[in-house]
């Protein structure tokens, strides 16, 4: 049996594991969401009790996460599709941040990218970290975007993002779980 080249195979490899990356793993889920009350960027009080009745897609990230960053485009496209619904809400949970000054850092970079995103902050849990929220969700890492309904059921979980995919792909995943879960009524 004839082996081929090195670069000929690690190029089939290669091409093998980029078709099995189809888009970030979406699962179906029918669980409480756990409850928070979190600050926004103006220092309200935002809990999950403010969304009852509506859709609600949770996204969690932080500044330094290079996926989260690279998401937003399309994130901030299904976020303008929904803007004049008012049974669809959006809400960015920074969290795990390191810096001192992650707020400035948070406020900073919504801005300089024009991100319309209803934004609030992770607490510090008992070990000291800001990830008080993100533990209560016990996800695998950022970002993730829990899709819950109006009776503040978790239905969709989406993990991580695919750089493959362009934003309009990307976009109409969200949004395609957006309405999944708005037919769940």
């Amino acid at each position: 049996m004839k082996r081929l080249p090195l670069f000929l195979s690690l190029f089939l490899l290669a091409l093998s594991l980029k078709a099995s990356v189809a888009k970030p793993a979406d699962t179906a889920l029918n669980q409480p969401a756990p409850d928070f009350k979190l600050k926004d960027i103006n220092g309200k009080t935002v809990s999950l009790a403010d969304f009852k009745g509506k859709t609600l897609v949770i996204d969690f990230w932080a500044t330094w996460c290079e996926p989260c960053r690279n998401s937003f485009p399309a994130v901030k496209m299904a976020v303008e599709k929904y803007k004049n619904d008012p049974d669809v809400k959006f809400l960015f949970i920074d969290t795990r941040e390191t810096d001192a000054n992650y707020q400035s850092l948070v406020k900073k970079f919504l801005a300089d990218n024009q991100y319309p995103f209803y934004t609030v902050f992770d607490e510090k849990s008992d070990d000291g970290k800001m990830n008080a929220t993100f533990k209560k969700y016990v996800m695998p890492g950022i970002p993730t975007k829990y899709f819950i309904d109006g009776n503040g059921v978790i239905r969709y979980q989406s993990i991580g993002y695919v750089p493959d995919l362009t934003k309009e792909q990307t976009a109409a995943d969200i949004e395609d779980l957006i309405e999944k879960v708005k037919a769940k009524k």
